[in-house]
């Protein structure tokens, strides 16, 4: 027989586990609460900056007809800035990798954590591509990373430093161009490219600095750095970073690894170092004229994203500008494995 004192001991233990459960179960139904409310203010917060505005000022760029301004505008857009490997038509790539100059009409998609992005048709068709855009708003994206309705664009296209006389030959150049039909797909941003939109990527994109007047030319170490910076933007594939946003984790200049092959997902691609580091910089290798001829030479690894093709045709000032301009950046070693690697 159980003794009185044990009952009422046992009573008081069940009625204070009872009160456990039951303050426990109060403690999860508020932190339910909390995390519904939390979840549901982030949702609001991201839907309601998905379609935000910008007022950037407008370039003062006119198109031009000079025959001189038009073949500055193409070398820029077809051999140094390189807009066919992104803005050419998918169906034409061979044809691109062999140096041609394929339409711009876009198509181009790019699957990526946050989603599926595609480049626009630049085309001057008037109905899918730029043709009833103004020279403005064209010199606006470009510099300003603001579209022609407003909206902040993608930072894929890093083409803020371009001079004003390049911003003048690029639109001219554009202007010329056969137009062609070509729908393009909206970009879909999953829920990662909602919340990202809405927060680390909401602002658009503008110069760092001043952009220079003038494009600078000759073969110098500081004429080096408009090219290797701002139009051929060496530092955009030559620097690690984050495959959700974009934004450079590595230094500039000193590589990046696990760059997936869109056509081979099993393949990845390393763009190597480009310092003068004794271990692992490709700039320890060369002196200006092997520099030179390595360019001239072409594509040596099949399938290279390099678009060697463009820049094998760079004038020999600026190719040696780009090597005096680089052999200033710090070196640094990383070493960031074999140029690609095979997947099994």
């Amino acid at each position: 027989m159980m003794h009185p004192a044990s009952s009422v001991s046992a009573t008081l233990a069940a009625i204070k586990e009872a009160v456990l459960v039951k303050i426990i179960g109060r403690i999860v139904r508020i932190l339910v609460v909390f995390l519904l409310l939390a979840v549901t203010a982030l949702a609001v917060f991201v839907a309601s900056r998905q379609k935000l505005r910008f007022d950037a000022p407008e370039p003062a760029v006119a198109g031009s007809s000079d025959s001189t301004v038009i073949a500055r505008g193409r070398y820029i857009v077809r051999d140094v800035a390189q807009c066919g490997s992104c803005h050419g038509a998918p169906a034409a790539k061979a044809a691109y990798l062999a140096g041609g100059n394929v339409a711009l009409s876009g198509g181009y998609k790019w699957k990526i954590p946050p989603g599926e992005f595609y480049a626009r048709n630049i085309t001057p068709d008037p109905a899918t591509g730029i043709g009833s855009i103004t020279d403005g708003k064209i010199a606006r994206a470009l510099r300003f990373g603001v579209g022609h309705d407003g909206r902040a664009l993608l930072p894929f296209m890093e083409m803020q430093g371009l001079s004003d006389e390049d911003l003048v030959a690029v639109v001219s150049y554009l202007r010329v161009q056969e137009p062609v039909s070509n729908p393009v797909p909206d970009h879909h941003y999953n829920m990662l490219g909602k919340i990202v939109r809405a927060t680390v990527l909401s602002k658009p994109v503008g110069p760092k600095t001043q952009p220079p007047h003038d494009s600078p030319r000759g073969p110098t170490e500081e004429n080096g750095r408009y090219p290797a910076g701002s139009v051929a933007n060496c530092w955009a594939c030559h620097t690690q970073r984050d495959p959700n946003t974009g934004a450079l984790t590595g230094a500039l200049y000193t590589g990046a690894n696990n760059f997936t092959d869109e056509e081979n997902p099993k393949r990845t691609w390393a763009p190597p170092n480009l310092t003068s580091a004794l271990s692992t910089g490709r700039l320890a290798r060369f002196t200006g004229n092997a520099f030179v001829a390595r360019f001239r030479a072409g594509r040596a690894i099949p399938g290279s994203p390099m678009p060697w093709q463009g820049f094998a045709r760079m004038s020999d000032d600026d190719l040696r500008a780009i090597y005096r301009f680089l052999k200033t950046v710090p070196a640094v070693e990383n070493d960031v494995g074999p140029a690609v690697v095979e997947k099994r």
